[in-house]
């Protein structure tokens, strides 16, 4: 079979930037230097109660996390560098933002070479305190001599925004190529308040307990599981409680093999203990380890389901949107639930319920939708509603930049949908979705904000953002590749 991957969009990077990591309401792209920064410690004794899934600076709303893994920053190509801005009443303000990068104030490590900071970027509370913390990949980093192996940075949230609190870390075994950090799932895995890591590490899982210490911990305790079926290499990481147990499950697609061939599709239930090494159920077996494993409760019963998609065409057609119903036993793998509705394009990416119904709506990112006049891969998403009797095209929505309402225009290669993010970055207790471009005007890259209406995401009102917009460098820096999403609980 032809190999298969998902890389990041290649391409030259221009300016370098650095910015320094911002706490309060004034944050400013800084010079190499950086400016002071508060310690968080003291601010995060205001944290009260549990915050707003990925809410960093925790005042209700939840914030953005832009990675620009292109991005050149001290003069380095393709070092990377993270946007952030925050949420507020109207919607994301861009009048707040910070660049974080590994030049930042508070930040350990040195920008370099093809590093990629930003490669994957996640939100959860891994210290408890009531702020959203942000976990940034940096998957191509070199550790001493040894390349590609990866390193994880998390940075701390705190009242006003991000601290200058950070702690870096790779994995316990150094390896070429083994790109720790290329997938990052956030759950709390062992029901303590606090959200755990659970981070790729070449064929394995490198899983890191939430503590309250951890901002003191610069290297914390790692414990390795290999997912069902692995053993090579991980495809995808996704967190849910699939069997309602309270315990967030880990949801995996690994192969014992090349990712070409056959993968396996399984969960590792939580515990007190943290996760499991034994599946919850029976696994899957995919026809190849690169599917796609999106999780969420599309019926509303309390328990996440999980719909395996794949963005490739040559995988059989009963894979497509397939949904694995959550019971208290793990998936139902004996009564999966078949996609009925039009064929869709494109690849499951997220689940998210934007209507506010109690049903997770399904999010179907297509890369290659074309633009007016015939231009290949503009991009589009499609939304399908959930219901209690599954997913339906029934009231389906598509947005792209040629929706009316939506601030710009579709252009050839785009790749609107490369990425996205379900939040409620303006508080009204519906989902909004962040989309990114990020091969926008010439590889600079954007992010498009869609805010949650009556009846689900509407084009009012909605939002176009740049790097510039955010005080980041814009040539070529691909911003928009990825954008944090919250942990699931």
């Amino acid at each position: 079979m032809r190999n298969r991957t998902r890389g990041v969009v290649a391409g030259a990077v221009g300016a370098a930037v650095v910015a320094a990591v911002a706490a309060g309401a004034n944050a400013v792209v800084t010079d190499d230097d950086g400016q002071d920064q508060p310690s968080a410690k003291a601010a995060n004794a205001a944290g009260q109660g549990k915050a707003t899934a990925g809410d960093i600076d925790g005042d209700g709303h939840a914030d953005l996390g832009v990675g620009a893994p292109e991005g050149t920053v001290s003069g380095k190509s393709k070092a990377g560098y993270v946007g952030v801005t925050y949420g507020a009443g109207d919607g994301v303000d861009t009048a707040r933002h910070t660049t974080l990068t590994q030049a930042s104030k508070g930040v350990p490590g040195t920008p370099e070479a093809k590093d990629g900071f930003g490669s994957a970027v996640v939100r959860g509370d891994v210290d408890g305190d009531g702020y959203a913390d942000l976990v940034v990949a940096a998957n191509n980093e070199a550790i001493g001599s040894t390349g590609q192996a990866g390193s994880v940075t998390v940075v701390f949230g705190a009242k006003g925004g991000l601290s200058g609190d950070a702690i870096a870390f790779h994995a316990p075994k150094v390896t070429e190529n083994a790109h720790f950090g290329d997938q990052i799932a956030v759950g709390d895995y062992n029901k303590d308040g606090r959200d755990d890591l659970a981070i790729s590490d070449g064929g394995k899982v490198q899983l890191v307990d939430g503590a309250e210490n951890l901002r003191d911990t610069p290297t914390p305790k790692m414990r390795a599981v290999t997912p069902p079926g692995g053993g090579v290499a991980v495809g995808n990481l996704s967190s849910g409680d699939i069997n309602g147990d309270g315990y967030a499950d880990l949801v995996s697609v690994a192969s014992q093999d090349s990712p070409s061939d056959e993968g396996t599709l399984g969960v590792l239930p939580g515990s007190s203990g943290g996760i499991k090494t034994t599946p919850l159920g029976k696994t899957v077996s995919l026809w190849f380890g690169q599917y796609r494993a999106v999780v969420g409760d599309i019926n509303g019963d309390g328990k996440d389901d999980v719909v395996t998609d794949t963005g490739f065409s040559d995988g059989p057609d009963e894979q497509k949107l397939r949904t694995y119903p959550g019971t208290a036993d793990g998936m139902d793998t004996g009564k999966p639930v078949d996609w009925k509705g039009e064929k869709q394009e494109g690849e499951a990416i997220r689940l998210a319920d934007f209507d506010g119904d109690g049903h997770d709506d399904l999010v179907v990112s297509n890369t290659d939708a074309e633009a007016p006049g015939g231009y290949n891969s503009a991009g589009a998403v499609n939304v399908l509603k959930g219901t209690e009797n599954w997913l339906t095209d029934e009231g389906a929505q598509t947005f792209s930049l040629d929706t009316e309402g939506v601030p710009g225009e579709m252009a050839g290669n785009d790749k609107f949908g490369t990425s996205v993010s379900p939040a409620d970055y303006n508080g009204d207790g519906k989902a909004d979705l962040a989309v990114g471009i990020p091969n926008r005007t010439e590889g600079a890259g954007a992010v498009a904000l869609l805010y949650a209406g009556a009846d689900g995401l509407s084009a009012k009102g909605s939002a176009l953002i740049g790097p510039g917009d955010l005080g980041s460098p814009k040539t070529k820096a691909r911003f928009g590749t990825e954008l944090t999403n919250p942990a699931t609980r």
